[in-house]
Order: C-alpha cells, then structure tokens, then sequence
C-alpha cells in the first residue's frame, strides 16, 4: 500500500502512538488510504473520551490505557507523537526490531499533493509561520498553515492541491522522526539551548533542526539567519541558500537596513516600507518579518502585496499583543513568555520602564541572569506564582509587590503604574507588561488560559473605572 506511487510508505499495519490531535490526524489519514490501523496511549479511555470516541468512530483499534512493547506485534511501522521522547521503551523496542518510525509530520509530507514551506528554530516559529501564510494568502495562493500552529499537518495535506502550499511550523521534537521530509522551502530562524532535558546538549538539539534541510536539492530554497553565528556555523546543503538580517544587507534574502525592510532577489534590491510603519514591536519581530519575507521571496510576491500585509498585521495573541490601555496604562499580554529568554526579549522591545507582572512555574532557570537588564526595565514587578519568591531574591533592589491572583496584579500593576515615577517615565506614559519568563501550570492551564484570563481582568478594571 503506498500513499503515493511517488512516496510509498515503510508497511501496511502501522501503530500509531499518541491520541492526541496529531495522532488523530494520522489515524483518520491511514484510513482514508484503507490501512488497517492500532493506536495506543498510556493514558486511558476515561482520560480520552473524545479521543476514544473519534477513533472508534474511524475503525481503529483503539489500545487505551497502554504503551508497552506487545503493541508491535504484527506492526510494520509506527507514527510516533513528537509528545513522547524516542527513549521510550516502546520506541527503542521498534527500532531493536527494525521497524521503522515516522512522524505525523514525514507521514503529512508524503500523502501532500502541494509543496512544504516549513519554519523551525528556537523562538519567533509560530509568528514567522503565520506570518509567511499571509503574505502567501495575499498573493491570491492556496495556503493552509499547519504543524505545531494551526491544524495538524495530516489533516490538511490531502486538501490541498499541487497549486498551494502548506506553511508548516516544525519542532525538534517531530524532527526526531523524519528521514525523507523535503521542503520546498526550509527556514533556521535561530538557535539556542532549549529542550535540553530531552536533547541532552546543543550539539543534539542542533542535529535535529539539520535535519530539516537534509533532503533539499538545488530546486529548493534555504533559508538562514545571518545575526545568528549557531546558525551560520550549520548553513549548507544542496538547496539555494537565501539569508535575512536586521544588522546588514545581505546578497540574496531579506533585511532591514538604515529603518527600512528591503528584499535582494535575482542581482536587485527593492525597499519595502519603513519600519515605522509596522504594527509589531521589537527586534525579534523586525527579525521574524525578515524571515517571513526571506521564506517568501521564492514565491515571488508583487512588492505592493508585502506591504499591504505587514502594514496590517497585529501578531499572534500572546505574543506583546495589546491588550486594552485604561486611563493611560497600556496593557500587554505576552503570556506566551514562559524562558527568561523570551522575557528578555519582551523587555528590550519597550523604551520605557515597565510595570511587569512576572512568575508562575519555575523551570529551573537562573533569574540571577536576568538582574541588569530587570533593572534598567522594570520599574516595579508584581510577582505571581509559585515563582515569586525566587524572582524577588535573585532581583534585589528592584521593587516588588506580591499578588495572590492575577486579578489582585492586574490592579496592584495598575495602581503602581498611575504613581509619580521620579521622572523614569514620560508624563502620561506607562506600561503594564505581563511576560512571566515560567511556565502557568501552578494557576492555568496553560499560557493561553493565563493570557486570555489577562486580557478578562484588563477589560473588567476598565469598565470599573470607566463607571468611577
């Protein structure tokens, strides 16, 4: 059984591990191509019931509840979830045996009639990602954003024709399990260390995102981050490399130069638009537009078409999205903050000192690091979670208020943001940053949930004020 005469697939009885959205998708895609399909999960079918459902539904044979090796029996290849590290057991025990592993990504790209733009790096993928998909969607071209953002890549790699392209979101942890992915076009936005519990060191973690170009040939497009020497250091392969930067111009790709973005393509330069003019804020962002526009420029998109896009586009939520401004307090939410790294981030983008709601999960991080830039940006932190302790001692000297809820640090930021600010601040100007650099399980969710509940108590402090 293949999926294509063009992309046949390792065997005909695969085991599919994971029944989360991708797994899912997986199992509803063998399927439709008649394969007779086991999935298993460690979790249960009480834990699974939509899952359960959905997969009874679909005529698999449904293993809840279970993950041990006896689910390879009379199985010729597995799809593995990018959830669960490939030393588990189950996974090490298929490739004792020789059974192949793929993941829901590779076994997307090989039942896709269109060509794969795909993203990777260590920030800025998802905005980059959906950035790219709209400037493509612009251009009158048939788009589905897929992968780690948007939809699973199973689910929509059969919908789209030859004529599209799918702008695909890619981790290290899905490429733990490719072998034959060949994007049309491949991007590197950056690289840093993350993910080291399950990749060990960077050397690893950099490996995987190689992979990504592994099997490009000189009609497809890389694309790599010159301001990032990690980067640089890996640039290669047999596709045709394309570059971007907010530091310089580069020969062929995209960068912004003197407040301007600009494109080099085919010997000539095309200045694009002020960076004035862009609705996102900071350097990170001035760099995944970079990126966007470098992915794109194979595609060949009417100048006047990228401008109209970036003019316009807001972002993604989460990510320093406005989140309302009360009686001259600006509120945003970049709940999606959850390293120091992107804290930092979220920091330099302000020119002001800001009012930041901080705290949450710790995930071991050294906050220590993070003392001299928190001292130059914030004004006043308000500290949440199981974090704030830890933030407060390792910031000394920086002010710092503690709050049970994030209701009770929405309105302790506010009120600190409406004090005298020993002339720190411009008359009339202050800001309410949530960028919480750890993660939300101890209150939420998740970051969205933590977000979302952000913006709520923004809009709630707003119409008790408007009525005072």
């Amino acid at each position: 059984m293949t999926i294509d005469a063009r992309h046949p697939l390792p065997g005909t009885r695969p085991l599919v591990v994971g029944a989360a959205r991708s797994g899912i998708a997986a199992v509803a895609l063998l399927r439709r191509h008649g394969l007779a399909v086991r999935v298993c999960d460690a979790r249960g079918p009480e834990a699974l019931p939509e899952a359960a459902r959905r997969l009874h539904a679909l005529g698999a044979e449904a293993m809840l509840g279970r993950d041990d090796a006896g689910l390879l029996e009379g199985r010729d290849f597995v799809v593995w979830s990018p959830g669960i590290p490939v030393t588990h057991p189950l996974a090490v025990s298929a490739r004792a045996h020789g059974i192949p592993l793929l993941s829901e990504l590779e076994l997307g790209s090989l039942a896709a009639h269109a060509p794969l733009v795909c993203v990777t790096g260590t920030n800025g993928k998802s905005t980059t990602t959906h950035l790219t998909g709209a400037l493509l969607k612009a251009a009158g071209r048939e788009v589905e954003v897929c992968g780690n953002i948007g939809r699973a890549i199973c689910e929509v790699a059969e919908d789209v024709s030859p004529r599209g392209l799918l702008v695909a979101e890619v981790s290290s942890f899905q490429l733990e399990t490719v072998d034959r992915l060949k994007p049309f076009v491949a991007t590197w936005l950056n690289l840093t260390p993350d993910h080291l519990d399950r990749h060990g060191d960077l050397a690893t973690y950099a490996g995987l995102k190689q992979r990504l170009f592994a099997r490009q040939d000189g009609e497809d497009y890389s694309v790599w981050n010159a301001d990032d020497p990690e980067v640089m250091r890996r640039r290669g392969g047999a596709a045709t490399p394309l570059d971007f930067s907010i530091a310089r111009a580069v020969d062929q790709g995209a960068f912004r130069a003197r407040g301007q973005f600009a494109l080099a393509w085919r010997g000539g330069t095309d200045r694009l638009l002020p960076t004035s003019e862009l609705r996102l804020r900071g350097d990170h962002n001035h760099a995944n537009v970079c990126a966007a526009l470098a992915t794109a420029l194979p595609l060949e998109i009417a100048p006047d078409t990228l401008r109209a896009v970036l003019r316009e586009y807001r972002g993604l939520e989460h990510r320093l999205e406005p989140a309302g401004i009360v009686e001259g307090v600006e509120f945003v939410n970049d709940s999606k903050a959850t390293n120091l790294d992107s804290l930092a981030v979220a920091l330099a983008s302000f020119e002001v000192p800001v009012i930041l709601i901080a705290g949450g999960r710790d995930k071991g991080q050294d906050f220590g690091t993070m003392r001299e830039a928190a001292r130059r940006r914030v004004r006043h932190a308000v500290l949440i979670g199981e974090g704030a302790a830890k933030i407060a001692s390792a910031w000394p000297g920086i002010p710092a208020t503690r709050a049970a809820t994030l209701s009770d640090a929405v309105r302790a930021a506010f009120e600190i943001a409406r004090r005298p600010a020993d002339g720190a601040l411009p008359s009339g100007h202050a800001v309410v940053l949530l960028s919480p650099g750890c993660a939300s399980f101890d209150m939420f969710r998740d970051y969205e949930d933590r977000g979302r509940r952000f913006k709520d108590e923004v809009a709630r402090l707003e119409r008790t004020e408007a009525k005072t």
